[in-house]
């Protein structure tokens, strides 16, 4: 255990130093591409930065697995440790608005999450907990999830797809849920909204379909913390799924996966 922690407190500078490396890019010219999508796109930004946590983790520890949003120097082995890497989560709030989205790493063994870090560059705001030590804010302890709550007080981060009319009416449920919130938050960035529900700002985080790396960091995060990370119908969840999640206090949570099965068996 001290070992791993070791690499926790090791790994904090790395990110830190990536964080100065989009401060000194983020006004200049930034090539940008589209992977799926005009609004799925990827900048050499983001490129630079997985390279260079990539550079760092495999200098000390080649042996372990990587998993990386750009594949730039995705790793597999059969080490029972692997790093999970956001390098800018949030790509387009990183392009038009130059705040509002964050840097995102997380280390496990196996399905255990042992760390996990979530740097709001422009903010500079450090989210980080290691397990079993607490989760902070900088260097202030974040409280636990709390044990009571009602949907109709919180304000809750519910994301569903853009799209035709037909697609939109397969999320209805989603939109329901929406109305028995006091209101719904959008951010543009997992990692963002995932951090204001560790600091009790949202209630609850619901989305359709995401990528391990974008919340990889944030669920370790808010494990510590006392949430409950599950898929769309309250099921366990292993640290590379993709896919819909929740994630919500254990009341809030229950009350969410009841909420949308309902509206669903009602469709």
């Amino acid at each position: 255990m001290r070992a791993e922690y070791e690499i926790y407190e090791q790994s904090l500078p790395w990110i830190l130093e990536a964080g100065e490396m989009i401060k000194n890019r983020i006004q200049g010219h930034t090539e940008i591409k589209q992977k799926s999508s005009h609004s799925d796109v990827v900048t050499e930004v983001d490129r630079e930065i997985e390279s260079f946590l990539v550079s760092k983790i495999s200098e000390h520890y080649p042996e372990h697995n990587i998993v990386g949003e750009e594949n730039v120097g995705n790793h597999a082995s059969s080490s029972p440790y692997m790093w999970i890497i956001d390098p800018i989560d949030g790509t387009s709030n990183f392009i038009n608005r130059k705040k509002d989205f964050a840097i995102s790493v997380a280390f496990c063994e196996r399905d255990r999450g042992i760390f996990g870090i979530i740097y709001d560059v422009m903010a500079g705001k450090l989210y980080r907990a290691h397990q079993g030590s607490g989760a902070f804010l900088n260097d202030v302890a974040l409280n636990t999830a709390g044990k009571d709550g009602l949907l109709e007080n919180e304000l809750m981060a519910i994301n569903a797809p853009w799209g035709s009319m037909e697609e939109m009416k397969r999320w209805e449920h989603f939109f329901k849920l929406g109305t028995q919130v006091r209101g719904v938050r959008n951010y543009g960035a997992t990692t963002m909204e995932l951090s204001d529900l560790a600091t009790g700002v949202l209630g609850g985080y619901v989305q359709y379909y995401v990528n391990s790396w974008d919340y990889a960091a944030g669920r370790v995060i808010l494990e510590e913390l006392g949430y409950v990370f599950s898929d769309l119908d309250g099921n366990a969840i292993d640290r590379v799924y993709c896919g819909g999640i929740l994630a919500a206090s254990e009341p809030l949570h229950q009350q969410i996966v009841q909420s949308l099965k309902k509206s669903l068996s009602e469709a």
